[in-house]
């Protein structure tokens, strides 16, 4: 009898304890407002290519080199503009590398961080980038696992999709993941 009055009070504390935390179960939330994975192909997520110039959408870190504006655009690329002229800025290429959050520039070489490797592109010829190397598994997969600064439901990571590139808010039906 002492048995299970321990364990009934055990449970009720954990409970509550749940509550008071603020965990709860999310077997069944509905519809939520949310995080959900944007996917790279398996077979594409380290193709790091020149494009023609693309809409910036979500804004990283700036950095300004030779007259030249880097700027990434989160978990896409790398947009390059000319500011030879300031009143007449130029975009000229943007240079598609999944995962892209930083980058660098030494010389005609700019190092990025692509999904978990960091690569070094020779950018001597910005319409035609070459990759000159890369460290593999240099960044943790599990940091690509949630959205980094994000508070709230998401769809949990599905690595039979792809590589994890980016986030999107959105409304989610039933999310499995929440932080």
């Amino acid at each position: 009898m002492v048995k299970w009055s321990v364990i009934a009070l055990l449970t009720l504390v954990t409970l509550s304890s749940c509550e008071i935390l603020g965990f709860e179960d999310i077997s069944d939330v509905g519809i939520q407002e949310g995080a959900r994975p944007i996917y790279a192909a398996l077979d594409q997520w380290d193709e790091i290519i020149s494009l023609p110039p693309q809409p910036i959408n979500n804004l990283g870190k700036i950095y300004y080199k030779d007259s030249f504006i880097y700027v990434v655009e989160q978990f896409r690329g790398i947009h390059v503009i000319d500011n030879s002229d300031p009143t007449t800025p130029l975009r000229i290429a943007f240079i598609q590398v999944f995962g892209a959050a930083d980058l660098a520039i030494s010389g005609n070489t700019m190092y990025v961080d692509n999904y978990t490797d960091l690569v070094a592109i020779d950018i001597s010829d910005i319409m035609n980038v070459i990759v000159v190397s890369r460290v593999k598994e240099l960044y943790s997969r599990e940091s690509k696992r949630y959205p980094e600064g994000f508070s709230g439901y998401f769809e949990c990571v599905d690595e039979s999709k792809g590589f994890v590139v980016g986030w999107e808010e959105t409304e989610l039906l039933n999310p499995k993941c929440i932080r």
